[in-house]
């Protein structure tokens, strides 16, 4: 049996790509049978998800709100009535008094200024909303991409698998015939290679289901494109812890925090405009029957008691804006703690998967390659050659989920920092 190398298992993810590229693209941003980098993918979500037209009109829903209430107020039209339709004398409309007046509210202390800012700030706080969700969406995007770079070397894995459990039982079934083997190592053999059949298609299902999370997120159902293309062994070089914790104060999450504390400062500044009271003022005409003439009237009128209650409209305004301080100072240290352990295990992701990539796997194949010989020649048993092909495949499997892991963990380093997300290097199939 011949041990095949990294080009080889190359060979076989392309064939990957036909066996993957079973489902309709129609209505699919992709074409079928396209294969799709992270950074397409990226793209396509911002284009096609629906929380991002939601983002768009939750925008709109918000502009037109803050427009509505930086509006001065309206005038009103009033009519009234008096000395009609009563008793003796008041009977009938002969001493009818109407009136109809036209009122308005005038505010003092530039509310409507102040109102027009308290709506900007509130835009710049959902605007921050937004980048925040947009930088959680891409790091999303990322995430299932790194599942489904997984996925396929697991599914290239298990049919290396496959075939090596293949070639084990035919060549138990050549040794029982010639008389060298016992019957029950066939059948052993024909066990390892039925259990490898069943994890081969339950690994197809597993890149199937993955596929269609990452797909979902741009609106496609089918999954259309054919494979993810990137190298699940390329480790890109990290910055410095130091680099990363310079990022975090302009990071989108602590950016928020920033956002709302300018809300904050507009609503204390519009509590302290209400201690100036608006002013009601009212003209009209007033018709007297009893004398057919008419009168101009007017009047005006003053709150009472708005400056106590603008008072305590600014405390609370104060209040809230203190906890916004607090709750940016716990997220920021919480950050730094996060991000200080998630940079000590990706260096242990990095250490783990090169370590078992470029080390420990060739000394897997050198093993399973002499146990192969040997096998042959009668000098090694079929449990020492399954024992060989099994840690060959777990190496594989484990230096994959490492590479992965480290992927996740750059991921979420980057989201926490603000840093854009990296794209991967793209050197054929995983």
């Amino acid at each position: 049996m011949k041990i095949r190398s990294a080009r080889t298992q190359y060979a076989c993810a392309l064939a990957l790509a036909l066996w993957a590229a079973t489902t309709s693209g129609a209505g699919s941003p992709l074409a079928q049978a396209e294969s799709i980098t992270l950074a397409r993918a990226i793209e396509l979500a911002a284009q096609h998800s629906p929380s991002v037209a939601a983002l768009t009109s939750e925008a709109e829903a918000l502009a037109a709100r803050n427009e509505a209430e930086a509006l001065p107020p309206g005038f009103h039209i009033e009519s009234e009535f008096e000395n009609f339709a009563g008793s003796g004398d008041l009977s009938g409309t002969d001493l009818l008094e109407s009136t109809v007046r036209l009122s308005r509210v005038v505010e003092l202390g530039d509310k409507q200024v102040l109102r027009r800012g308290l709506g900007s700030a509130e835009l710049d706080r959902l605007g921050a909303d937004q980048q925040l969700q947009r930088a959680e969406l891409s790091a999303e995007v990322a995430r299932r991409f790194i599942h489904v770079l997984a996925d396929q070397v697991m599914l290239v894995t298990a049919r290396r698998a496959t075939e090596l459990a293949q070639t084990a039982r035919d060549v138990a079934r050549q040794r029982v015939n010639a008389g060298a083997s016992s019957p029950a190592a066939l059948g052993r053999a024909e066990i390892a290679l039925a259990r490898s059949q069943i994890a081969q298609e339950h690994a197809g299902h597993e890149l199937a289901s993955s596929r269609v999370k990452l797909a979902i997120l741009w609106g496609d159902t089918a999954a259309s494109f054919s494979i993810a293309a990137g190298d699940l062994f390329d480790l890109p070089p990290l910055q410095s812890l130091d680099a990363y914790r310079a990022r975090l104060d302009a990071s989108p999450e602590l950016a928020r925090f920033a956002s709302e504390a300018r809300v904050q400062d507009a609503r204390i500044q519009l509590a302290q405009a209400q201690r100036s009271p608006d002013v009601s003022i009212a003209a009209g005409i007033r018709r007297l029957e009893a004398f057919d003439d008419t009168a101009l009237v007017a009047s005006f009128a003053v709150p009472l008691g708005t400056r106590r209650r603008a008072e305590l409209q600014e405390r609370a305004a104060r209040a809230d804006r203190n906890r916004v301080d607090m709750n940016r100072e716990t997220r920021r240290l919480e950050l730094h703690a996060t991000l200080f352990d998630l940079y000590q295990e990706i260096l242990h992701a990095r250490t783990e998967a090169t370590s078992l990539n470029a080390q420990v796997r060739p000394q897997a194949e050198t093993m399973l390659a002499t146990t192969n010989e040997g096998y042959r020649a009668g000098r090694f048993s079929l449990l020492e050659l399954a024992d060989a092909q099994l840690q060959l495949i777990e190496v594989e499997r484990e230096a994959a989920r490492a590479a992965a892991q480290f992927h996740t963990l750059l991921i979420e380093i980057q989201r926490l920092a603000g840093v854009p997300i990296q794209t991967l290097a793209v050197r054929g199939a995983p």
